[in-house]
């Protein structure tokens, strides 16, 4: 009540400088349980507050609810017309039934600003939030909030906020979960003169979430870039969807902060097997295409650096300076965050010495001296700049007296203007450089208060360009094993386990899984006794053998610390003869006898040493996030609880291209690189085998953990030594995997046997192959104008997609020339809103393939595709003169209307029937 109250007498004010005649009337009521004072002392301030030489009237009336503290003032009946958006503010009790009135009402949506949710009858937040979704159901009416900062759209001149300064206009859209770090984000951004094209807080979220309004500002034509402040996350299914779409078109940067609530344990909230969260945060937002910042003040160089920077021709820096100091500052982060320093032509460094007359200029960074001019710096910008080995420009500046701050400035602004690369400036100081800054910022020119700070901002817009080549980066085909007779042992294994009350894998049953994914294992011997180990040791031509003691502790994956679990302090190795093993594998036993009843004990397991390997161990395998689920981890291995530190993480369902993204962030990429002499088909093994966990992941989502480690190398291959797996309930992937149970075979009018099914990234030759074969005629009438042949960033686009969002089916048959592998037929296409109201879609085919009926089963795929996912419409647009593509329509039966504003043919297929209220108004818009 204070703060809103305040704001509004603010206001009053700013009306009376307009020349306004204010009379304020005060209704004490609404205050007089909260703060009966804050009225009258606000009043009293007004009262002898001046503006332009006239006194501020303020009459104070006390209203009937004084006396009668039941009175309500009947807001919603006096209203004649019923608004879109009600701004709710209201004690805590009141929310729920103030919304289903304005439901009733049919208002479309409510904002529930900041409430003290914590002091309400419902005594805690989420039973009010479940209050709050029984009122609101049965009118649909949508919920912003509660506890969030509200909404402002400066382009539709929408301030529905308790913010306490209204935003500039401008094409950054923030979004975040925290109200107060919102307003401080406000009052930043207009100090550096700074806008956006929206600007909201959600508090609670708890119908309009993050991902719903990421999924709005993506489809926002004036949003064209997106900064999203992230507190928890509810639904990572929807959030790494909605991230994943956004990222494909806009720069997306995300805080996220590493919030512990008190009273938890932090164990709880890392998936098995990892020591820090950055470890599952860091990989899931690159997956995603996102880039991560770290910090609020990083959040805030981070808009400095989206509304000001161009796109990014490469990664190469170049760092110019009137002293060495400060460009070792700027090198050696540039270094830390594994940056790229420019190398300048030899014309141009000889050009920058005659220039400067330095002749200790020599490579970058390049120092100008500390006599450097204005001159002298526009110059050096103008050079580097036009260099082909240039992507990039940094320029840093201490104030001297041959170079002031302003003067440099206005003379580097001036040379940053005549270049599409980017320049970014660092002007060091406070006094002086602040008008520097100010001049920057007033060109668009991005600029930063520290060396540091300029490079981090450069490495966001590197890492997000690395993120886009990494997400379109075809991806090779690999011939995984789809045996459903295979699979469906692997699941009657996990099954068998648990219907047994058991939430792990014997060793024996870890062998048999892997081996049903061609992933090979050592030679195991399991016995009860010393003696069947001597026999098996006995066989084993002179080899040592290693023991294992199986008990309870060491059938679980991630046991490594000797005081948590037993995994590898039971473990006899190198042994040779009998006398070795009786004596090992006897201690062995006294030791495991002390710990363990016979229940709790599972025999021995026995394996030859394996000789001729490389010293590399290996451990990958799977592990399972509380928030994202399922990941695939892959890193250094061994005995030591240090492996952790290397554990590189990645959601699942990989192919080879991220597969071989997740192997270069572990160390084990540069020690085969530099110890492997087939190094590239190590490489590409390793990709296989991290696809194939990626596939166990997928297929039984039972899994908790799987751990292999060892995992081993030798001149043929790979080899597993020891497996552990952990079972839990079944739960998803946080990304739709392709979905293998839609693909259907089919003959075409000419008896050619063909494949219908889902298109994936490996498809992309193929898809090219099939443009270039498509008459002008066919992709005049399929994209409405005559195009080039698509570039690899539209067929990543059009290949690797998300079967959440959209989906796009092929026909698939091998070639008929007898040449190995398919070829692609034809495609239909259908991207559907994030509501799933409508899909819109599109189809092409080969044109020799006209008439068999290619386009009829193409399309009644996609219809019933569509229909059984609930969507309610399927709409496509063609050309007036494309008569096929119409009757075809007709046939399937679509209603088709001529569209006068367009030109167009429009075909709708109804294919389900609203049950929401809210469905029945966005089919009417």
């Amino acid at each position: 009540g204070r703060h809103v109250m305040e704001v509004a007498c603010r206001d009053l004010v700013a009306w009376r400088k307009r020349g306004i005649a204010v009379r304020m009337a005060v209704n004490l009521s609404v205050f007089e349980l909260q703060d009966p004072d804050i009225v009258l002392r606000i009043a009293r301030t007004l009262q002898h507050h001046r503006v332009d030489g006239s006194w501020l009237e303020i009459e104070v009336t006390e209203s009937a609810a004084m006396s009668d503290p039941e009175a309500n003032v009947a807001t919603l009946e006096q209203l004649e017309m019923m608004p879109d958006l009600a701004v709710v503010c209201a004690p805590a009790d009141l929310i729920p039934e103030t919304l289903a009135a304005l439901g009733e009402k049919q208002v479309k949506a409510a904002l529930v600003l900041g409430s003290d949710l914590s002091q309400s009858r419902y005594g805690d937040r989420l039973a009010l939030n479940l209050a709050i979704r029984a009122a609101v159901k049965p009118s649909g009416i949508r919920v912003m909030g509660p506890e969030g900062m509200g909404l402002l759209v400066p382009g539709e001149k929408i301030n529905a906020s308790y913010a306490h300064q209204n935003i500039k206009k401008g094409s950054v859209a923030y979004v975040g979960q925290s109200g107060i770090l919102g307003t401080a984000m406000i009052d930043w951004a207009n100090g550096q003169g700074i806008g956006f094209s929206n600007f909201l807080t959600l508090g609670g979220g708890i119908d309009i979430d993050l991902a719903s309004a990421v999924d709005h500002l993506a489809a926002d034509p004036y949003t064209h870039s997106l900064l999203i402040q992230v507190d928890n996350i509810g639904n990572a299914h929807q959030f790494v969807s909605a991230i994943r779409a956004a990222a494909r078109n806009k720069l997306v940067l995300i805080l996220k902060s590493n919030l512990s609530f008190w009273g938890k344990d932090s164990r709880t909230l890392l998936p098995p097997g990892v020591n820090h969260i950055d470890k599952v945060y860091d990989p899931v937002l690159k997956r995603c295409g996102a880039v991560r910042v770290e910090s609020t003040d990083e959040l805030f160089d981070a808009l400095e650096t989206l509304t000001t920077m161009k796109p990014l021709r490469g990664e190469r820096l170049a760092v110019i300076s009137n002293g060495m100091g400060a460009n070792a500052m700027a090198v050696q982060r540039l270094r830390a965050k594994y940056g790229k320093l420019a190398r300048p032509t030899d014309e141009t460094t000889a050009a920058l010495i005659e220039m400067s007359g330095c002749s200790g200029i020599e490579s970058n960074p390049i120092d100008l001296n500390a006599d450097a001019t204005p001159e002298r710096y526009a110059k050096a910008v103008e050079l580097l700049s036009k260099d082909a080995n240039v992507d990039a420009v940094l320029v840093l500046h201490a104030p001297t007296q041959m170079a002031p701050s302003a003067a440099t400035a206005e003379a580097v602004v001036a040379a940053a203007k005549k270049t599409r690369r980017n320049v970014l400036t660092s002007w060091m100081g406070r006094d002086t450089a602040i008008a520097a800054r100010n001049l920057c910022n007033a060109a668009k020119v991005p600029t930063y208060i520290t060396p540091e700070k300029a490079v981090d901002a450069f490495m966001h817009m590197v890492q997000h360009r690395q993120n886009q080549t990494m997400l379109k980066e075809t991806p090779t085909t690999v011939a995984l094993q789809q045996d459903s007779h295979k699979l469906k042992q692997a699941s009657t294994l996990v099954e068998h386990a648990m219907n047994n009350g058991r939430d792990y894998l014997r060793h024996e049953e870890v062998r048999t899984l892997l081996g049903l994914y061609d992933i090979e294992c050592s030679d195991v011997h399991y016995t009860d006794s010393i003696d069947g180990v001597v026999a098996f040791a006995d066989q084993q031509d002179e080899r040592a053998v290693a023991v294992k003691a199986l008990h309870k502790d060491n059938l679980y994956p991630f046991s490594y610390d000797h005081k948590v679990g037993q995994r590898w302090q039971d473990l006899a190795l190198n042994l040779h003869s009998e006398a070795e093993i009786r004596h090992a594998v006897g201690q062995l036993s006294e030791r495991i006898d002390q710990r363990f009843n016979a229940n709790e004990r599972r025999g021995y397991s026995v394996q030859p040493m394996k000789r001729g390997f490389q010293s590399l161990q290996i451990c990958t395998g799977i592990t399972r996030d509380p928030v994202f689920g399922p990941m695939v981890f892959f890193g250094a291995g061994g005995f030591d609880s240090d492996i952790r530190t290397d554990r590189q993480l990645m959601l699942p369902p990989l192919n080879t291209s991220l597969a071989k993204t997740l192997i270069k962030g572990s160390r084990v990429y540069q020690f085969l690189k530099d110890n492997s002499y087939r190094f590239d088909q190590d490489i590409e093994q390793l990709c296989r085998l991290l696809v194939e966990l990626s596939e166990i992941a997928i297929d039984l989502p039972e899994i908790r953990t799987l751990e292999i480690n060892p995992l081993l190398i030798n001149k043929t291959g790979f080899l597993a030594i020891d497996a552990c797996v952990g079972l839990g309930q079944p739960v998803g992937t946080a990304i739709t995997p392709y979905p293998t149970h839609l693909e259907q075979t089919a003959t075409l009018k000419s008896g050619r046997s063909v494949v219908l099914r889902p298109i994936r990234g490996e498809d992309e030759p193929n898809h090219l192959e099939m443009f270039n074969r498509l008459s002008p005629e066919s992709i005049r009438l399929r994209y409405f104008y005559s195009r080039g042949v698509p570039n690899h960033d539209e067929l990543a686009n059009w290949t690797q997609i998300d079967y959440d969002r959209e989906m796009a089916f092929i026909v698939s048959a091998p070639r008929l020339d007898g040449s190995p592998g398919n070829e692609t037929l034809g495609v239909v296409r259908a991207t559907t809103d994030a509501d799933n109201i409508a899909a819109e879609f599109a189809v092409v085919m080969l044109d020799e393939l006209q008439g068999e009926g290619l386009g009829s089963l193409l399309m009644q795929k996609m219809i019933d595709y569509c229909r059984d996912r609930g969507t309610l419409r399927l709409m496509g647009t063609t050309m007036t003169s494309n008569m096929g593509m119409q009757r075809l329509a007709k046939k399937l039966g679509f209603d088709n209307s001529y569209n006068h504003e367009e030109e167009a043919i429009e075909m709708i297929l109804k294919l389900n029937e609203p049950t929401e209220e809210w469905q029945h108004t966005r089919l009417q818009h």
